[in-house]
């Protein structure tokens, strides 16, 4: 049976807007409900994770590695996609076959180059410590003869290292354990990090459409302005300073093998690995010069002047910056961090002690993102706070 008045009992059933906008008392309310508390409990649960990430580290590494891989990777996946009708896991495959091949050329063709220049420099350093202690009249004793031997050992019989070590059967399996433990986490890392880029590249589009749906419609604008600034700024130190450190890698030796220093690739390939992290490369200047002294000093060809030792590996080294600061970086990575140098040092300074290498490489673009942040969402907020109590 109907009711006779449906209208006015569906009015006096429904709550009145005063009602409505009236907060539940505390006690009626759950803990996640509560501002102060849901807060917190949001702090918590990052910070939990970033602690659960890194007590994880080994197992992490090789996916944010891969993941890291896929982001990059992701738009000429996608350009080949769209363009010319390749699909994805064909691209993908193409993708890791010549960067397997490339890989497998450089270490083919400059491996032995390198390997040589190690060998040459750890044969040389005995001799360098004894000019040295000549020069300056520093009394080594017995431990010039000791790394003498040593890297004649190693010359020879390169294993014959691990003797001394082995020979106490607890360090053995201590070492042995270490090693083994080293080798497995490297060969690891190889074998999963291609496949776990395999499947993050093929869905990375349509997990970045599923991860969308879960946005509220009212922030979506919002959301993806702050993504589009952290996609491009994270996008470009990334895929430029990777090129830009090749580049000073090839410039660096370039430069180094013209001013005649005896070990060039390898400082070469340094500096420029160092390129990634800001300011890291500043290493390589002393470093030049300190090799081509020992060089000189240890009989080495060329007249012992100041134009030798220090002029041309500087010139060199501050060529190859000038290169990097006024036409590598401002051609290929056109967009900035938008930090300063001091800025850029402390947060480089806290990735390092955090993170170590990883943090290293990391910390400019997680700073970077952190920054979108603040602009974005507090800096606002703070400013309307500001104005509401002004007036």
């Amino acid at each position: 049976m109907k009711p006779e008045y449906p209208d006015l009992l569906a009015e006096d059933n429904a709550p009145s807007a005063a009602e409505a906008t009236v907060p539940l008392p505390a006690a009626d309310r759950h803990l996640w409900e509560i501002t102060p508390i849901r807060d917190l409990l949001l702090v918590g649960n990052v910070v939990f994770l970033l602690w659960f990430g890194y007590y994880l580290r080994g197992v992490f590494i090789p996916v944010l590695v891969a993941l890291l891989l896929a982001y990059l990777f992701n738009p000429l996946i996608r350009q080949a996609d769209m363009r010319w009708r390749i699909p994805r896991p064909v691209s993908i495959s193409i993708v890791l076959l010549l960067s397997a091949i490339v890989l497998g050329g450089l270490i083919t063709w400059l491996g032995p180059l390198l390997a040589e220049q190690v060998q040459s420099f750890a044969e040389r350093v005995p001799g360098y410590l004894q000019s040295i202690a000549q020069r300056y009249h520093v009394h080594l004793g017995d431990f010039s003869e000791h790394l003498s031997t040593l890297a004649t050992s190693l010359r020879d019989e390169p294993l014959s290292i691990l003797r001394p070590i082995f020979s106490g059967t607890g360090q053995a399996f201590g070492v042995l354990g270490t090693v083994i433990g080293t080798t497995a986490d490297v060969v690891l890392a190889l074998v999963l990090i291609p496949i776990y880029f395999f499947f993050f590249a093929w869905h990375f589009d349509s997990g970045v459409a599923q991860v969308k749906r879960y946005i509220p419609a009212d922030h979506r604008p919002k959301v993806r302005q702050i993504l589009n600034r952290m996609d491009h700024a994270v996008s470009g130190f990334f895929r430029g300073r990777l090129t830009i450190a090749l580049s000073c890698a090839v410039l660096y030796s370039f430069g180094w093998a013209l001013t005649g220093i005896r070990y060039w690739f390898l400082l070469g390939i340094i500096t420029g690995i160092l390129t990634i992290i800001p300011y890291a490369s500043l290493i390589g200047w002393p470093l030049a010069v300190l090799l081509k002294y020992l060089d000189v000093l240890s009989g080495g060809p060329g007249a012992f002047d100041l134009m030798t030792v220090l002029v041309w590996p500087s010139l060199a080294y501050l060529a190859v910056q000038f290169i990097e600061s006024w036409l590598l970086t401002p051609w290929i990575q056109s967009q900035s961090m938008d930090m300063n140098a001091v800025t850029v040092l402390i947060v480089v300074f806290i990735g390092g002690a955090l993170g170590g290498f990883y943090g290293l490489l990391l910390a400019i673009p997680v700073a970077a993102c952190l920054k979108i942040l603040i602009q974005e969402l507090l800096l606002p907020r703070l400013a309307r706070r500001a104005g509401a109590s002004s007036s």
